[in-house]
């Protein structure tokens, strides 16, 4: 965890002087339930206590000037030109895309400096990105006095994803990452927006994240062809039935459907995608009864289907899983988030956690051309001013 002391220096030396305050946007890693939010279905994310921290202090010059210690790169934006800017492709898309939709909302501010360092692995599928935008849309809220509420800073954070960027994921990671809190994961309908907290008892166990160091590049990845075969997959559907969403038919719909059963890609993506959304409410059902083995066989089942169905896993995630569940003290491992690299999150008791992470990082060295890092994390409140 970076310190209060590491951000001001780190501000003084870039800057010239002091921060006037510090912010921290936390990572998310999803407990179950991937590839239903834009399928209009239902997610268990969990906000953790690793992420995105912001040193800022104002300036006079009209322009913001970030940082960023992960690309050791200074970005200055004129707030006079914000309705001329586009993507360019770099990290800093971010902050532009932030900017454009606080201008089109019609909210300023004076000239900032911002710091900026995380220890989320970057493209790793632990929500980098939506930590790093929800994190400057609720920095400036602050200081701009925007008056957004958190939802608003969610939407907002989405829109930059959706528009600016060019990924169209759902708004899963940008919810988790500003209605996060300690001790809880969030199910989270993502049609309709419903929430509620579910305690994260987890009785002498831990969630423990393995970075398989293998990069995603979301918008250059397969990504947005499963959101079109999913849209595919649905249309089938749609000559017989009449659903919004694929998360609204059943496992029954689907093997009624004669132009979906003859569509075998669309079958499998259809198949996830329905039996991943019925998981998410098992895994509630057994996260609070304390039926801790139950909700570490569905994880089990939710990484069979992203291989198998889904086809975002990849041998590096299938290895880390395949590891792990012959590792004593682990009742359940799965990747997380899209697929094609990035972690895999694994249910372990707190006894075991030292001996999973040493064997499962060795295992994993000595097979494959990357080293393992592991995140031995906890759940956390969202998008915060830390003083």
């Amino acid at each position: 965890m970076t310190s209060y002391k590491q951000l001001a220096d780190s501000f003084q030396r870039q800057f010239g002087n002091g921060p006037s305050c510090t912010y921290f946007s936390p990572g998310r890693v999803n407990l179950i339930g991937e590839h239903t939010d834009y399928n209009g279905g239902s997610v268990l994310p969990v906000a953790i206590d690793i992420g995105t921290y912001f040193a800022v202090g104002p300036n006079n010059s009209g322009k913001i000037n970030i940082f960023s210690e992960a690309f050791s790169k200074q970005l200055s934006i004129s707030l006079g030109n914000i309705g001329k800017l586009k993507a360019s492709g770099q990290w800093h898309d971010y902050v532009v895309g932030t900017l454009v939709e606080y201008a089109n909302r019609g909210i300023s501010g004076t000239g900032l400096d911002i710091y900026v360092t995380s220890d989320l692995p970057h493209g790793s599928g632990l929500s980098s990105s939506a930590s790093f935008t929800v994190g400057i849309a609720s920095l400036l809220n602050d200081l701009w006095d925007g008056d957004l509420k958190n939802i608003d800073i969610v939407h907002m954070a989405k829109s930059v994803e959706n528009n600016f960027i060019g990924l169209q994921c759902g708004i899963m990671d940008q919810f988790a990452v500003t209605f996060g809190q300690v001790n809880n994961c969030i199910h989270l309908q993502c049609t309709t927006m419903e929430w509620e907290l579910v305690p994260l008892n987890l009785c002498g166990h831990e969630i423990v994240i393995i970075d398989s160091k293998v990069p995603r590049k979301l918008s250059q990845s397969a990504y947005n062809i499963r959101r079109t075969e999913c849209l595919s997959a649905l249309s089938k559907l749609n000559s017989q039935f009449e659903f919004n969403y694929l998360c609204e038919a059943s496992m029954q719909d689907i093997e009624a459907c004669d132009e979906l059963l003859a569509s075998p890609v669309e079958l499998k993506r259809a198949h996830h995608v329905v039996a991943e959304d019925v998981r998410v409410t098992s895994s509630v059902e057994a996260l609070r009864s304390g039926e801790l083995e139950r909700f570490g066989q569905l994880m089990i089942a939710s990484h069979n289907s992203l291989r198998d169905n889904f086809e975002v896993s990849c041998p590096e995630l299938d290895f880390l899983v395949d590891t792990a569940l012959n590792i004593p003290g682990v009742l359940g491992s799965r990747m997380t988030g899209a697929g094609f690299g990035g972690c895999t999150v694994s249910l372990v008791a707190t006894e075991a956690v030292p001996g999973f992470i040493s064997q499962i990082c060795s295992a994993y060295a000595e097979k494959m051309p990357f080293q393992a890092r592991a995140l031995r994390c906890h759940s956390s409140d969202g998008a915060k001013k830390l003083n």
